[in-house]
């Protein structure tokens, strides 16, 4: 202190601002290593007799108690280590104020903002140094961090991508390294990669890992920027060259994001020889990692037991964005899919969603709102393909549970990652179901899928020639007991003779799971072609139902029926459509998958 405190009055009385800087962020460092060892201390911190027993936290109250002890010790400027803190934060102001460009100094007022979570005031310190120095990358950095912890993510989306530009290179892969949350074994394969492939691999894995596409932003990917970039503020330790985000502390950080409470333990006065704090961050009853430090270094280390814990996480709960909260807004959603010929480089996908209602809704204030629909496909280079994007006005007093909501859209040739999302934009609730997609080049023979719904009806009086001229009213392939269910579908380039298509369709049903008989059920046709309306099939073994069809010769031949499943009981089935052209003795099969539900 004496030697910092000397240069300091030199600097001052020679003018040197720049010597005076130093001095003064060395005086705020040895303030601030001081403070490290008084932090955190609580009520826990003396009445617990061993650190190593942490019976106590399998009971809820006590870390409630805590938080809350410490949220009122905080508010009333009475908590351990205070004194050391202030100090430091003024040391540090100091060297900032003497040279402006003291870019250590200026991040160790960043650290100790971010230290006791005094976002707004971090937010506005980077904010006014931007307004100086618009190139600094830290600057751009904790502007980002602020943001993201205020839940301003499109403010911390735009000053992130600032920081990156302003980065080295190798301060770019340090800090966005995939390696930190996954496992090791991914971790090393992805070392593997080529350079672009580690890229590619890295915009696939944030792309997939995004709750919702259509919220801004991606929320687990400014959490991890928000994790390393902390890490490295506040962990690091450059008199040893150790960098924050590679130290046990940063990476529990990193994987499994700020501790709810953090208790630290004196050294034990009996014990002279090893006068180490330990420092208990705890997460959940079952979740917790004490850690060893070194007083006035700054150096800590995993217990040997919880560094063991870590390595087995490592493998099987890589990373968890459980403090994020985003993953807890968002539902799944039911989801029917069918592809139908288009040109010979696309298709036409018809897509059905039931929309939970009551879920998205709920707590809303409002007499209306409004829904948004996106279905979304990105190929293999994490690049976006096509998107269907609808945003309508309801009424939340007269809105079903559930509702269903249809659409269709032409998809070129490809493979895709496809999302249908729903989103109520004023509550930021959202749901979502996820897949791949497959669309082939489809030629010659063959058959489109069975879209399986409540009614399928043509909507004119004209021969419809195509699946997009009739009216559909969807079931996501959920078929209440008693009620029909009807079924469209294509087939594509049969064979001609005498100006005609002549085949053979063959509809079965097999039950999925439970008795395999379908004992006394009988399934008739009751709509769609009328040379089979009538015919019915009964028996122990699946049923079936096979009839002719002549129809004039054209490039694809669209059908429809509805069935009457009279009494089959609830369960899943198996509902295949065979189609065998009688021209060219040819045939093609789809199948899908129903549940009739009482």
């Amino acid at each position: 202190h004496g030697l910092f405190k000397h240069a300091l009055d030199l600097g001052r009385k020679q003018h040197d601002s720049v010597a005076a800087s130093e001095a003064a962020d060395g005086l705020g460092m040895e303030q601030w290593r001081a403070y490290e060892t008084r932090a955190n201390r609580n009520v826990y911190s003396t009445i617990i007799k061993s650190f190593k027993d942490r019976s106590f936290l399998s009971d809820p109250r006590s870390i409630a108690y805590y938080v809350n002890t410490m949220d009122v010790r905080t508010a009333a400027q009475e908590w351990s280590g205070q004194h050391e803190y202030l100090d430091a934060f003024d040391f540090f102001t100091q060297a900032t104020e003497a040279d402006p460009n003291n870019i250590v100094a200026r991040q160790h007022v960043y650290m100790t903002l971010a230290e006791r979570g005094r976002w707004v005031e971090l937010q506005h310190e980077a904010s006014a140094r931007l307004a100086e120095a618009p190139h600094e990358a830290w600057s751009w950095a904790m502007l980002g961090v602020a943001s993201h912890r205020l839940d301003d993510d499109d403010a911390a989306a735009a000053a992130f991508d600032s920081a990156f530009t302003y980065f080295t290179t190798d301060e770019r892969e340090r800090i966005d390294r995939l390696s930190r949350i996954v496992t090791p074994r991914d971790a090393a394969a992805d070392d593997r990669l080529p350079p672009m492939q580690r890229h590619l691999a890295a915009r696939l894995y944030w792309l997939m890992a995004d709750p919702l596409w259509l919220t801004p932003g991606n929320v687990h990917r400014l959490e991890y920027l928000s994790r390393v970039l902390y890490a490295e503020l506040c962990f690091s330790v450059p008199e040893f060259a150790i960098r924050g985000a590679d130290t046990d502390r940063g990476e529990v950080y990193i994987r499994y994001g700020p501790p709810p409470a953090v208790i630290s333990f004196p050294p034990d006065p009996m014990k002279q020889a090893t006068q180490r704090i330990r420092e208990l961050w705890w997460y959940s009853a079952d979740e917790a990692f004490l850690f060893e430090l070194l007083p006035g270094y700054g150096v800590v280390t995993l217990d040997p037991y919880d560094a063991g814990v870590l390595a087995r996480l490592r493998d099987t709960v890589p990373v968890v964005w459980r403090n994020v909260g985003g993953d807890a807004h968002v539902d799944s959603i039911a989801v029917q899919m069918a592809l139908f010929r288009g040109p010979p480089d696309s298709a036409d996908v018809f897509v059905a969603a039931q929309v939970p209602m009551a879920d998205l809704t709920r707590g809303i204030d409002l007499a209306s709102g409004s829904l948004e629909m996106n279905f979304e496909g990105f190929d293999w280079s994490a690049t976006r393909v096509f998107q269907t994007l609808s945003r309508e006005v309801i009424d939340f007093a007269h809105q079903a549970p559930s509702e269903i909501r249809q659409w269709h859209t032409r998809v070129p040739m490809g493979t895709y990652m496809v999302r249908v999302e729903a989103l109520e934009p004023d509550a930021m609730r959202g749901a979502r179901a996820a897949g791949r997609m497959d669309i082939g080049s489809a030629r010659g023979f063959g058959m489109s899928d069975v879209l399986i719904a409540d009614a399928v009806a043509p909507k004119s009086g004209a021969e419809p020639a195509r699946w997009s001229d009739f009216a559909i009213t969807p079931n996501l392939g959920r078929v209440q007991r008693g009620h029909p269910v009807a079924l469209l579908w294509e087939t594509y380039a049969l064979g001609a003779q005498n100006q005609s298509n002549r085949y053979r369709v063959a509809i079965t049903l097999h039950r999925v799971g439970g008795p395999t008989g379908l004992a006394g059920v009988v399934a008739k046709i009751v709509g769609g072609v009328k040379s089979a309306i009538g015919l019915s099939s009964s028996g122990n073994q699946p049923v079936s139902l096979s009839y002719p069809r002549e129809t004039p010769a054209r490039p694809v031949a669209v059908d429809y029926v509805t069935l009457d499943l009279g009494n089959a009981p609830r369960g899943r089935y198996l509902l295949s459509v065979d189609v065998t052209d009688l021209v060219n003795d040819v045939h093609a099969e789809r199948t899908s998958t129903i549940t009739i539900i009482e």
